[in-house]
């Protein structure tokens, strides 16, 4: 199944219930991340490889992002029809939730050699902002380290392909990387499987 028909039959329910929550008084985030569940998993554990796990994620950026899909900043497939059903506050009661959630990563099969030449690409190039091994939630960026390898390789296409928000200094470094950097940084993230390793959003 491809992005663009992934979760396609939940886009209308999920709108219509973001639509009608708006209209009321704001639902718990609970109740908000629960409609969330069918691409991203239970608690945003997720176990579809196209879609990332948001537990753990900083409420600024789980926000940021959302408003980004809302207001057509961010290149999607399917999110940005989703995000219009919902206001800030709703996204914002969602990232409180989710942002409450420990971070699990994705139990998966990775190229060790790949990995091995990723951390030290890592290690050069992104650690200062996505540091400790991208495992650390930043207040302006997801955990990268322990998401699903197909997920990831859709992310750096977005990255570099569609013009997805981010900073000036990661534009030029992406601009520069080869396609066999991109897929070792991409093993390397994915062979962080310690759950220990994470850390917690503040």
């Amino acid at each position: 199944m491809t992005r663009k028909t992934l979760g396609a039959a939940l886009i209308t329910g999920l709108i219509a219930v973001g639509t009608g929550a708006a209209a009321n008084e704001i639902a718990s985030g609970e109740l908000l991340a629960f409609q969330c569940a069918g691409c991203h998993g239970f608690n945003g554990h997720s176990v579809g490889p196209a879609t990332p796990s948001i537990a753990g994620f900083s409420e600024d950026y789980f926000v940021q992002a959302m408003l980004d899909y809302k207001e057509g900043n961010r290149y999607a497939t399917i999110m940005d029809r989703i995000a219009w059903g919902y206001s800030q506050e709703e996204f914002e009661a969602m990232a409180e939730f989710f942002a409450a959630q420990p971070y699990l990563p994705a139990r998966q099969g990775f190229d060790a050699d790949l990995a091995e030449l990723g951390a030290d690409i890592h290690d050069r190039y992104c650690g200062n902002c996505h540091s400790e091994g991208g495992t650390y939630a930043e207040y302006d960026s997801a955990q990268l380290a322990g998401q699903w390898i197909p997920y990831l390789e859709d992310a750096f296409e977005d990255f570099i392909e569609h013009g997805r928000p981010q900073p000036r200094g990661m534009q030029r470094r992406l601009a520069d990387f080869s396609d066999a950097d991109v897929q070792a940084l991409i093993h390397y993230y994915a062979s962080q499987q310690d759950p220990a390793a994470y850390v917690h959003a503040d």
